[in-house]
């Protein structure tokens, strides 16, 4: 669904209260958009970044966050083995972005 289709939803009293809402600062719908990130966010963090391996919420998993401060992603690791692979391709990318001049 469309954001215009979104809006199109909306009753006139829903319209109002938005309108209100992003006039203020748009605090309550920052809340919301937030909100729903995190459920998303949540929901990748369920499978292991390397291996796809179903992470077990009740047993000791790794997880990173890394990327700009503005664009911030999220990898969750199964083993300490998998994070090390990560890791590694990680600073493989650095090195090759360094001799080539980020090209």
């Amino acid at each position: 669904m469309r954001f215009r289709d979104l809006v199109n939803n909306l009753d006139h009293f829903e319209l109002l209260a938005l309108k209100k809402d992003l006039i203020g600062g748009a605090t309550a719908t920052k809340k919301l958009i937030d909100d729903k990130i995190k459920e998303n966010e949540k929901g990748r963090e369920k499978f292991c970044a390397v291996c796809d391996r179903k992470l077990d919420q009740y047993s000791t998993n790794y997880t990173i966050l890394f990327g700009p401060d503005d664009f911030k992603k999220r990898a969750s690791f199964c083993e300490i083995d998998c994070l090390e692979y990560f890791v590694s391709k990680l600073k493989n990318m650095g090195e090759v972005e360094e001799t080539d001049g980020g090209k």
